[in-house]
C-alpha cells in the first residue's frame, strides 16, 4: 500500500513518463511523413522495394566525396523491411512481416515488466525504458501504417583514414540507442554507487 508522499511521486513519474513517450513518438511520426512528403521522388503503386529517394545535404566537406578527411550530415529517404542495419531485408514477406510483429510485442511487453520491476528512486533507467519503448512504438506503427520503417537521417565520415557511411536513421532509432547506452551506463556507475551505498547503511 503506498502511502500519499509515493503515490505522489509515482503520479508525477508517470506524467513525466507519458510527455516523454508522447513527445518522442510524435516526433519521430512528424518527422517521417515530412521526410516522405520532401525526399520521396517516386514509390511503384505495389512494390514498396521500388522507389526513389533524395538526399539533401545539411554539412558537407567537399572532400568527403572523394574519400578524404571530411565529414557529411544530411537527410536521405531510404525504406527498410529489415532490422537495424536493413537486417533480413530480403526475408520473405511472409516470414518478416510476422516475425517482426512477435519481436516488438514481446520487447514492448518486455520493458513494461522491467519498468514495473524498477524502484520508482531509480530514474534514469526509468527514463532509458520509457525512450526506449517510445522507439520501438515509433517504428512499429510504420511497420503497421507502411510495411517498412522510414529512415531519414544520413551521416558519414572520413577521420584519419576511417570512412564509414553510417547505416541511415531516424528518431526513433535515435531513441532506442540513447535509451540503451543510459541503461548500460546506469547498470555500469549507477548501480554500483547505490550498491555501495546501500552496504554502508546495512
Amino acid at each position: 500500500m503506498m502511502n500519499s508522499e509515493t503515490r505522489s511521486i509515482y503520479r508525477k513519474s508517470l506524467i513525466a513518463f507519458f510527455i516523454i513517450f508522447m513527445s518522442s513518438v510524435i516526433l519521430d511520426q512528424v518527422s517521417k511523413i515530412h521526410a516522405e512528403r520532401t525526399l520521396l521522388k517516386y514509390s511503384h503503386e505495389k512494390d514498396l522495394k521500388i522507389y526513389q529517394g533524395s538526399t539533401v545535404p545539411v554539412f558537407v566537406s567537399e572532400r568527403i566525396a572523394e574519400k578524404k578527411p571530411g565529414l557529411f550530415f544530411g537527410f536521405t529517404y531510404v525504406r527498410n523491411q529489415g532490422a537495424a542495419w536493413g537486417a533480413l531485408n530480403d526475408l520473405d514477406d511472409k516470414y518478416r512481416i510476422p516475425f517482426f510483429y512477435l519481436v516488438t510485442s514481446v520487447a514492448i511487453v518486455m520493458i513494461f515488466f522491467f519498468l514495473k520491476s524498477t524502484p520508482l528512486a531509480n530514474r534514469l533507467p526509468r527514463y532509458a525504458l520509457i525512450l526506449v519503448l517510445s522507439g520501438a512504438v515509433g517504428n512499429f506503427i510504420d511497420r503497421l501504417r507502411l510495411g517498412y520503417v522510414i529512415d531519414w537521417i544520413d551521416f558519414k565520415w572520413n577521420i584519419l583514414g576511417w570512412y564509414y557511411d553510417f547505416p541511415k536513421f531516424n528518431v526513433a532509432d535515435s531513441c532506442i540507442s540513447v535509451g540503451i547506452g543510459l541503461l548500460i551506463f546506469d547498470m555500469i556507475v549507477l548501480e554500483k554507487r547505490r550498491n555501495t551505498a546501500n552496504e554502508k547503511i546495512a
